[in-house]
């Protein structure tokens, strides 16, 4: 992929659940309609991201719109996440990074940015119920911010992971309590208990309110550990050999060119690695999806329900000779996948703009 100029579509995303949520949107019909909003992390679509994920493209992709151009304006976690929560880019929320001192999940973030996310006007504008599980912001529960006994405003039902993405052995605040997970799979492996608070929030609500609910799977986020019914997927699959991977950025930014040409086979075998990794880290997210859908189904709510698919922000392995990382202004980095099912959206279709 080249170099593109980022498009907001984290405006789209927030604004669009903001429209179809209005009053004048409810007079259409007898209820106002749910959103789902299910959030990966570091997942590319350039590279062959979606790839594994057969499921998802079954009930969301050919049963909704899939937008072909979907851009993040931040190809770092944090201030992704908060211009997805916001609706703003990056220089008018003040996250710039992944740290505390770069207003991630900072007092201040929270003092002014928090009041006002999306979530939050849903719940007291609109009165929808609203439910989070998964990673919030990278330095969410951090002592010098309020540790996890901090819930942010607008969440009837908060079940968020203290700091950054993990697969086991990991703190949640449960509305503000902490509850500790160790390394049993049945009980800890956090994309499978995101899935199990999901369906039990679907369980248990208020059928009298509309609701909105955010899961943010730490997958195919580092450190990439699959369950165990797939840890020998892929295992003939490699990361992509396309026309920049493996090559100097001659005429690319400073930054880029200090990457070292060609890379070494040690490096080569880790991203190969790593690739499988991150594909089979995504499998249980496709289980997640497959166990939501169905549960939205036999509650009769999939019909009046919104779900969205999309990440963080994209991932490279090996272009312009970058082994893994993300935090480049190119597409393979900054462009996402965005998925959209839901009322009025025809199935089987595609959206170039």
């Amino acid at each position: 992929c080249a170099m593109s100029s980022p498009a907001a579509v984290v405006w789209g995303l927030a604004l669009a659940a903001l429209l179809v949520l209005s009053p004048a949107g409810a007079t259409r019909q007898t209820r106002r309609p749910n959103v789902v909003l299910i959030l990966t992390d570091d997942q590319d679509v350039c590279l062959g991201g979606m790839t594994p994920l057969k499921k998802t493209n079954a009930l969301i992709a050919q049963m909704g719109i899939t937008f072909l151009n979907a851009y993040v304006p931040s190809a770092l976690c944090c201030p992704s996440r908060a211009s997805i929560l916001t609706g703003k880019y990056p220089h008018n929320h003040h996250v710039v990074n992944n740290t505390l001192e770069g207003n991630c999940s900072s007092k201040l973030w929270q003092k002014i940015q928090e009041p006002y996310t999306f979530p939050a006007l849903l719940k007291a504008m609109c009165g929808y119920q609203t439910f989070f599980a998964g990673k919030y912001l990278n330095e969410y529960g951090a002592e010098d911010a309020g540790g996890v006994g901090h819930v942010p405003p607008g969440w009837s039902f908060w079940y968020a992971l203290e700091k950054n993405s993990k697969y086991y052995n990991y703190t949640l605040s449960v509305n503000g309590k902490a509850r500790r997970h160790g390394e049993n799979y049945s009980v800890d492996y956090l994309t499978d208990v995101l899935a199990n608070m999901s369906l039990d929030f679907l369980e248990y609500k208020s059928n009298f309110e509309p609701f909105f609910m955010m899961i943010s799977t730490p997958a195919p986020h580092s450190p990439w550990t699959a369950a165990p019914q797939y840890t020998n997927s892929f295992q003939n699959v490699s990361a992509p050999r396309n026309s920049n991977f493996n090559i100097h950025g001659k005429n690319k930014h400073w930054l880029i060119r200090q990457a070292k040409t060609p890379m070494t086979n040690s490096s080569i075998q880790f991203l190969d690695n790593a690739y499988r990794k991150r594909w089979q880290t995504l499998l249980s997210v496709d289980d997640l999806i497959e166990k939501l859908v169905k549960k939205l189904e036999l509650n009769g709510e999939l019909d009046n329900t919104y779900i969205f698919y999309t990440s963080d922000n994209g991932f490279h392995t090996g272009q312009f000779s970058l082994p893994i990382d993300k935090r480049q202004l190119y597409e393979f980095d900054i462009k996402v996948p965005l998925l959209v099912r839901g009322p009025g959206i025809k199935p089987n279709q595609t959206n170039k703009v």
